[in-house]
Parts: C-alpha cells; sequence; structure tokens
C-alpha cells in the first residue's frame, strides 16, 4: 500500500461473519488489536521479511475473509486484514510455547519417565536418562527429545537393528570392572570402548574391589590392563570398602555429567555411594554359586550433585553387542592403528601382505588388542 493511502490507525473492529462451509479462514480479532504506527512499521518489517509462498497464503485468508464478511462489515483493506493475521499467528505460537515445557530425563521406566519431580507418559518416545525431552504440562505426554550431545546405546537383544538408548547427554562414560566377585574380563571392557567411542563421550575405567586380592594377585589382575597403556584412557584402582581411589574418581567428575556402566555385581552402585554417601540404591549381595551380583540398580537414575556434577548409574549389563558395525568402520574405533600405513588402502589388517599394523603387534600395537579387533571383525 501507497503511504500516501496508508490510514495512520485501523477503525473500530468489527467481527466477520463467516459461513460454516468456510469456518477455516476465520480468525479471532479483539478491539485491543488496533495497531500503532510503531507497531504497524514493526509488523510491515516482518511481512516483508517472511518467505514469498507464506504472504501468498496469509493474503489468500485474507481474501477469503473479506468475501465472507458481510458487504458493509468492514472497511478494512486487505493489507490491514493481512497484518491482522500475523498478529493471531503470532499469538497462536506463543500459546502453543506457552503450553509445552522441558525437562531433564532422570529415570526411565517402561511406559513413563520422571523429569526431576514430575512423572511423565512416552507417548511411544524411546528415551534414555540424561535425555532433554519437551512435554505437555497439561496432559504429561511427552512431545519431543532434543538433539543429543552424545548417546551410548546398544542393540536391543531381540533385534540387532534396533539400538536401546542407554544414557544421554552425558560427558564420560566410567566403566567398573572388578578384579573378584566378579572376575575381571576385558572383552567387556573392549566392547563398552567401541561403543562409548560411537557415543560421543568420553570413556573412563574403574577397577573397583581390589581390597579382595592380595598384591600378588593385584599385579596380576592389573597386567591385563596394559593393552590399555597408550590409549587415551584413565584407570583409577579402587575400592569402596578401604576408600582407595575415591578421591580419584571425585575428581574426574566433577563438574561433568558422568554415566557408570558395567556388569552386574561390580559395585557400580556401591561406587556411587562412596563418591556421595547415602546417594546411591542399596547395594545387594552376591548370588551364590554363580560370582556374579544381583541387578540392585534396576532402572537408570540421574542424581544431581550440584556445582555441574551429575551421576547416572545405570543397571548391570550382563551383555553388550556393538550392532551392526562394518569391518571397515571397526578399523577406526581402534585408535592405536591410526597414523600406520599398509600396503593397500584398504587393508582389513588381518591377511594382506606388507601391513603395518600387523607389523606393529608387540610395539606400538598391544597384541591383545589386535587379538580382540581381530575376534570382532570375525563376529
Amino acid at each position: 500500500m501507497p503511504p500516501s493511502t496508508r490510514p495512520t490507525s485501523f477503525p473500530p473492529v468489527t467481527r466477520y461473519r463467516i459461513s460454516p462451509a468456510r469456518a477455516f479462514a476465520h480468525v479471532t480479532i479483539k478491539a485491543e488489536t488496533n495497531l500503532d504506527s510503531k507497531t504497524r512499521r514493526t509488523l510491515e518489517q516482518k511481512l516483508s521479511a517472511i518467505q514469498e509462498n507464506e504472504r501468498r497464503k496469509l493474503y489468500k485468508r485474507a481474501t477469503t475473509i473479506r468475501k465472507n464478511s458481510l458487504p458493509d462489515a468492514t472497511s478494512e483493506s486487505l493489507d490491514d486484514i493481512v497484518l491482522r493475521l500475523l498478529i493471531d499467528d503470532e499469538a497462536t505460537t506463543d500459546a502453543a510455547e506457552a503450553e509445552t515445557a522441558t525437562g531433564d530425563v532422570t529415570w526411565v521406566g517402561r511406559k513413563t519417565c520422571r523429569l526431576t519431580d514430575i512423572e511423565c507418559e512416552l507417548n511411544g518416545h524411546r528415551v534414555a536418562v540424561g535425555d532433554i525431552v519437551s512435554y505437555e504440562p497439561d496432559t504429561l505426554r511427552l512431545k519431543s527429545v532434543l538433539p543429543r550431545k552424545s548417546l551410548l546405546s546398544r542393540p536391543d537383544p531381540g533385534n540387532p537393528n534396533i539400538e536401546m538408548p542407554i544414557v544421554a547427554n552425558v560427558d564420560i562414560v566410567l566403566i567398573v570392572v572388578s578384579v573378584k566377585s566378579p572376575p575381571l574380563h576385558v572383552r567387556i571392557i573392549d566392547r563398552y570402548l567401541i561403543a562409548i567411542q560411537r557415543s560421543g563421550a568420553q570413556a573412563a575405567l574403574c577397577v573397583n574391589k581390589l581390597d579382595l586380592v592380595s598384591a600378588d594377585e593385584r599385579e596380576l589382575e592389573l597386567a591385563k590392563l596394559l593393552a590399555y597403556a597408550d590409549l587415551d584412557l584413565p584407570i583409577i584402582g579402587c575400592s569402596v570398602d578401604t576408600g582407595e581411589g575415591i578421591d580419584k574418581v571425585r575428581e574426574l567428575i566433577e563438574g561433568k555429567t558422568v554415566a557408570f556402566v558395567g556388569h552386574s555385581g561390580v559395585g557400580k552402585s556401591s561406587l556411587t555411594n562412596a563418591v556421595v554417601p547415602g546417594l546411591a540404591e542399596i547395594t545387594g549381595t552376591v548370588m551364590k554359586g554363580y560370582g556374579r551380583g544381583k541387578h540392585t540398580t534396576t532402572w537408570s537414575s540421574l542424581h544431581d550433585l550440584g556445582n555441574g556434577t551429575r551421576i547416572i548409574d545405570t543397571p548391570g549389563i550382563r551383555s553388550l553387542g556393538i550392532g551392526n558395525i562394518s569391518p571397515e568402520e571397526l578399523k577406526w574405533h581402534f585408535p592405536e592403528f591410526e597414523g600406520i600405513r599398509c600396503k593397500f588402502s584398504d587393508c582389513s589388517h588381518t591377511h594382506e601382505p606388507d601391513c603395518g599394523v600387523k607389523a606393529a603387534v608387540g610395539g606400538a600395537i598391544k597384541q591383545a588388542r589386535y587379538d580382540t579387533y581381530v575376534r570382532l571383525r570375525s563376529g
């Protein structure tokens, strides 16, 4: 509209009579939406900034409104109605946003999850403790899962093509193992390292229950971890009963969101309770004859310690698959292979001649790590 013909203010608001067949074009207009010149200019700037197809839609709606109003119902121009539609649409958007809230998932059940002090219906969403989600405050139903900075997951035992989220938005995943009851097995560590690397979080290792072995036994047990000495992997030996290493764990997790993961019975909940007394769930006993602990933590749960420190205690996992990872992708999950040149660019590091990785085994690459690579590659 040319400036010379633009009115300085809107005329009194008139309600439009809309036929039922055209009810979709109705827009609620209230007298208090009369605009001053400054507001009008702001709306006109917004109108000029939106995409051409959206402007066309607004003018089409405005045309329908004028067409369905009484002939003498209004003297407003088409441009004026378009500006009123902008006001109405913004109000609708604000109302929709007001009806949506966000929160951190602190616990996940079968059909519901807890967001600090309220419980929400999952509504078909697959979420993990640590997720940030939006929900409807009135219905307490989840609407969406916000983008994650990290996600630790594992294949669904019933369908390896489906990933089951374990924890989300963590900075560190602390793999907890024990030297006895259950015994130390490095295979679970290897699998966790691959899963953590894929998750986008940092890995760390805690060797628990050192008080249960003699000095000689301790040396033999810790020798199993020499394969990880050259990796960027913090390793902490500790004992919940004697307090050994607990301060180092506290130092590691300070100011970060950390998930404790590992086999059943390795002492994750006890370790959480030692780091923050009285916080973790009650420690279970060891099942006689099996040397494995009960699942004392049956659901993952998040504990906010303040000052940016949060701990997620997870249930024990008896086995951890690495999913449908290709042989080519598997190579990149062994950082000690990086920078080593082979004769063939697509070398599998298993049988080809002049393989730099095989030549480095026993030196830069530990035999145990190479054996793990071959085993995982063969399935």
